[in-house]
């Protein structure tokens, strides 16, 4: 048996494409020579690692067992390049980081620019998914780095405190709430606009609402920050939004923070990475970075 870590590769980009195709073009390959490699794999394990649907191809048993190596070997393959090149130019080379949605979107897109900067044999990629995801990710190797909001479950991960951000009500600065003095009674008769129903980020939303004895009538949902702050910012409805995503809008005076007695709730972000092995000298000096180091 003889498995090569081009084989791997490819293997990892049908995963992530779940077709041919696809993977071939990610990967700069015509479809034969990536159909053949699969083959080849295939062959040299004895079993097939995808079962074809609808869709294309999908990942069997067998090709999930296989991943986490897979992921492994291929991590361990860029680690070792990036030593030896780090060794002859500096900090060089490639980081996969992984954010929740918040953290990426206001934080990590700043960031990542400054340390490029500084640093510009650096090529970073930034994946935005939610925590849970990116933690995921983190664990089974598909990500260097991770930053997330909430505490993490997985055993393999370590994890450090980063940064804390308040929850905070808003509304548009020319709604006529904005001005007023504002009780759960008073916030019960307004219209909410909120993420959609299966984001985690709204289910928190109602239940601070609900401990602050505010009963929401009328609900509006978006799938997006961006989209719920444009259309409060018109004047109609308000929202639960955490203040790293609002702070700009409050500074240009589009959206206000309303204060309610009672209410202060923040949340923390973490950042992850997997504890089995050292971060890379690039990783490392990234996360100092991010930790204002």
């Amino acid at each position: 048996m003889r498995i090569t870590l081009k084989q791997l590769s490819i293997f990892k980009a049908i995963h992530n494409s779940g077709q041919i195709s696809k993977a071939a073009k990610t990967l700069y390959m015509s479809v034969p020579a990536v159909s053949m490699a699969l083959k080849e794999l295939e062959n040299s394990l004895g079993s097939r690692l995808f079962e074809r649907n609808s869709n294309g191809l999908m990942i069997n048993d067998n090709g999930t067992v296989i991943l986490p190596y897979a992921n492994d070997m291929l991590s361990k393959a860029v680690q070792l390049e990036q030593i030896f090149v780090e060794k002859t130019n500096g900090v060089r080379g490639t980081l996969k980081v992984g954010s929740s949605k918040t953290a990426g979107n206001y934080v990590l897109s700043r960031k990542i620019p400054l340390f490029k900067k500084n640093n510009p044999f650096v090529d970073i990629k930034l994946v935005i998914e939610d925590s849970a995801t990116i933690e995921k990710m983190v664990s089974e190797k598909e990500l260097d780095l991770g930053f997330i909001d909430a505490k993490p479950g997985c055993k393999n991960i370590c994890t450090q405190q980063w940064i804390k951000d308040d929850i905070c009500i808003v509304a548009g600065a020319t709604n006529p709430i904005s001005a007023t003095v504002v009780c759960p009674t008073s916030l019960s008769k307004e219209l909410w606009v909120l993420e959609q129903a299966s984001s985690i980020s709204r289910t928190r939303a109602i239940q601070l609402l609900k401990s602050a004895k505010v009963n929401i009538e009328q609900e509006l949902t978006m799938t997006t920050m961006g989209a719920i702050k444009r259309a409060i910012s018109t004047g109609i409805g308000i929202s639960v939004l955490p203040w790293l995503a609002v702070v700009e809008e409050v500074k240009r005076g589009d959206l206000v923070k309303i204060e309610l007695a009672g209410w202060d709730h923040c949340r923390h972000y973490w950042s992850i990475y997997r504890e089995d092995e050292a971060l890379s000298e690039l990783a490392a000096k990234f996360h100092d970075f991010c930790y204002g180091k």
